[in-house]
């Protein structure tokens, strides 16, 4: 899964739910042992912070800048939006490579 997140260029995410919906730009990097989430939202206005990261086989969870436990699932078969989940917040997210 690491692998898979370490793009230099980053993601790009769309997420919508209960309080609306917008665009998150996210770098994951590997600092050590420990792998962190630079994110940038967007829309509909501009945060930027950085959360520390927690993987699985195939899936990664981080608390966003105002959305806490996104969970994505990686899907190497779907060439758009290779990662895809939710919040418990009822956020859905869809994040596709930059």
């Amino acid at each position: 899964m690491l692998k898979v997140l370490l793009r230099p260029a980053g993601w790009s995410g769309e997420w919508a739910g209960p309080g609306g919906a917008g665009l998150t730009e996210v770098v994951f990097e590997k600092r050590g042992d420990a792998v962190v989430a630079r994110i940038k939202l967007i829309v509909p206005f501009e945060l930027a912070c950085e959360k520390p990261v927690l993987l699985e086989n195939n899936s990664v969870t981080f608390d966003g800048c105002r959305d806490p436990a996104v969970t994505l699932v990686y899907d190497p078969s779907d060439t758009v939006y290779p990662l895809k989940g939710r919040s418990p917040r009822g956020y859905e997210w869809k994040v596709k490579p930059k």
